[in-house]
C-alpha cells in the first residue's frame, strides 16, 4: 500500500474535526492549491509565465514538465515533506491545469491536513480528469466515504456510503490484485457500521501484503472480533 493510503487510513483515524477546516490568513500562496483565489500582482504573474517558458522549453512541452513537477511532488509527500509537495504540485498545475496529478496531490494533502471537503472537491476534479485510474479511484472513494460520517441525515450518510461502495468496486475490479484498495474499502465499511464486510477487505488487503495501521485493526477488533479465516 502507497503512503498515500495509509495516510488517508492513518490521518482518517485522527481528523474530521470543524476547527481542522479552517484556514490561516498568512499562508503564503504556493502553500494554497492552485495559488489561492486573490488577485496575483504583476510581478508574480511575470515570474510565472517565465518558470512556464523555461521549464516547457527545458522539459520539451507543458505538459511533459508538469508530469514531472507532480512527481517530484509525489516523492516529497512520501517524504512526509507536505510544504515541499504542496510547491511542486502547485507548480505542475501551474503548466497543466488540465492535469489530474497535482489535482490528486492536492487533494491528498488536504486529508492529511484534516480538511475533508475541500479534500474530496479536488479529488472529485482528478477524477473527472482521469477516470479510469484505480488507485485514484479508491483515495476518492475513501473520502466519499468519510464524507458520510459528517453528513447531518441518514439519507445523505446512505448516499455517500454507497457511493464509496461502488467507486472501491470498479476500483478493485480494474486492479484486483491491489490491497491499496481494499484497505481503505474496510475503513469505510467500519465508518459504515458494517464490521464483517470491513474484516473481509481487512484479510484480503493483508493477503496481498498491503499494510493495515494496528490502531484501525484494535478499533474494528473493539467492534467486532476478527473472524477466523476458512484456511
Amino acid at each position: 500500500m502507497t503512503r498515500v493510503a495509509v495516510a488517508i487510513l492513518t490521518v482518517t483515524l485522527l481528523a474530521g474535526c470543524p476547527g481542522a477546516l479552517s484556514a490561516d490568513a498568512d499562508v503564503p500562496s504556493d502553500q494554497i492549491p492552485m495559488y489561492g483565489s486573490a488577485q496575483k500582482p504583476e510581478s508574480l504573474k511575470q515570474a510565472h509565465e517565465r518558470f512556464i517558458r523555461e521549464s516547457a522549453a527545458a522539459y520539451g512541452s507543458r505538459e511533459a514538465a508538469s508530469d514531472a513537477f507532480a512527481k517530484k511532488g509525489w516523492q516529497r509527500y512520501e517524504q512526509d515533506d507536505l510544504t515541499a509537495a504542496t510547491r511542486s504540485f502547485n507548480e505542475a498545475w501551474l503548466l497543466n491545469p488540465n492535469g489530474a496529478q497535482p489535482y490528486w496531490g492536492f487533494g491528498a494533502i488536504l486529508h492529511d491536513q484534516g480538511k475533508v471537503h475541500e479534500a474530496l472537491a479536488l479529488l472529485s476534479r482528478a477524477f473527472e480528469l482521469d477516470p479510469s485510474n484505480p488507485r485514484l479511484m479508491a483515495d476518492l472513494a475513501s473520502v466519499v466515504g468519510q464524507e458520510a460520517t459528517h453528513a447531518r441525515t441518514a439519507a445523505a450518510r446512505e448516499r455517500f456510503f454507497t457511493k464509496a461502495c461502488e467507486l472501491f468496486e470498479r476500483a478493485s475490479a480494474l486492479d484486483p490484485m491491489n490491497g491499496h484498495s481494499y484497505g481503505l474499502w474496510a475503513l469505510a465499511l467500519y465508518n459504515g457500521g458494517r464490521y464483517a464486510a470491513a474484516w473481509e477487505k481487512v484479510h484480503e488487503a493483508q493477503e496481498l501484503r498491503a499494510e493495515i495501521p494496528e490502531k484501525f485493526l484494535q478499533m474494528l477488533r473493539e467492534k467486532m472480533s476478527e473472524p477466523k479465516r476458512p484456511w
